[in-house]
Order: structure tokens, then sequence, then C-alpha cells
């Protein structure tokens, strides 16, 4: 279980690839980013990702998201986050996708 999450660029494509898929689209009001969230934190704990603070789970999902808009690839945002973490290759494609459906789901073609 990770405790400790990236702080770097951040699932390789394989392991994105094969888990791919639905994305959901969410609002932008206070309210829908709390519950946007709190659906996030589900997706990671569910996968057994831990961390010792929400703000800095959620702070590296948007930092997932911060690499695609620089251009990082999925292959790059995969190794680096399989060189910084003790995720294992399934929890780090959890974490990329969980990220991109919550918070930047205008990635979502990367994902097919």
């Amino acid at each position: 279980m990770a405790t400790h999450l990236f702080r770097t660029v951040a699932a390789t494509a394989v392991a994105v690839g094969a888990l791919g898929a639905a994305v959901l689209g969410t609002a932008g009001t206070a309210g829908a980013l709390r519950s946007v969230d709190d659906a996030f934190l589900t997706d990671i704990t569910s996968e057994g990702i831990g961390f010792d603070e929400p703000a800095s789970a959620i702070s590296n999902a948007h930092y997932v998201c911060a690499a695609l808009d620089d251009g990082v690839s999925l292959p790059e945002l995969g190794a680096d986050i399989l060189t910084n973490t003790d995720l294992t290759r399934r929890q780090a494609a959890v974490f990329v996708v969980s990220a991109v459906d919550n918070y930047c789901p205008e990635y979502t073609d990367l994902f097919t």
C-alpha cells in the first residue's frame, strides 16, 4: 500500500490502456468539486492506494492533469509513478485513470 504519493510527473500505457474506459464529466460548483474529490478518493482507496492526507492525493491527481497539459505521454507518466512510488502497475493505472475521470476528462481519448 502506498503511503506516500509522488510529487513529480506521474501509469504505464499498457496498464492504463488495459483499464481504459468510461470517463465521466463533472460540474464545476463548489459542491460538485467536493463530490469529485470524494469520488477520486473512493476510487484510489478501493484499489488499496493509501495517502497521508486527502489533500496531497488530490494535489497529485491535479499534477497528473498538469503533466498531460504539458504534453507528458502516458508511458512517461507511468514510468515516473512506478519509479517514485511503491504503487503497483495496476494501482498506478487506477490513479491516472481516476485523476482523468474526475479532474481532467478532456484527456479521456488518451485511453482509447
